[in-house]
């Protein structure tokens, strides 16, 4: 007996329903990234003390106000 493969749209639904409840959290994620990234620690640490939080942390080439990302989304959340 030959057993059929599901069918992909039958996960559709389900998919869909995933990306919608992501979605946001991918956007306010990337938001903050974009708002939180400088060239030098320096420009960092001028953000950290207007946003109210401690030190700076690397991203790649790049540096983020606060100590790390958690903090960074929290003063951002904060400050809004």
């Amino acid at each position: 007996m030959l057993h059929e493969a599901p069918h992909s749209c039958s996960r559709q639904p389900i998919l869909m329903s995933v990306l919608l409840v992501m979605a946001p959290l991918i956007a306010v994620t990337a938001h903050a990234h974009m708002r939180g990234m400088y060239a030098t620690k320096a420009e960092a640490e001028k953000r950290a003390a207007q946003l109210k939080c401690k030190g700076t942390f690397a991203m790649g080439d790049m540096w983020m106000p606060c100590s790390n990302e958690r903090a960074l989304h929290d003063a951002l959340q904060k400050a809004q």
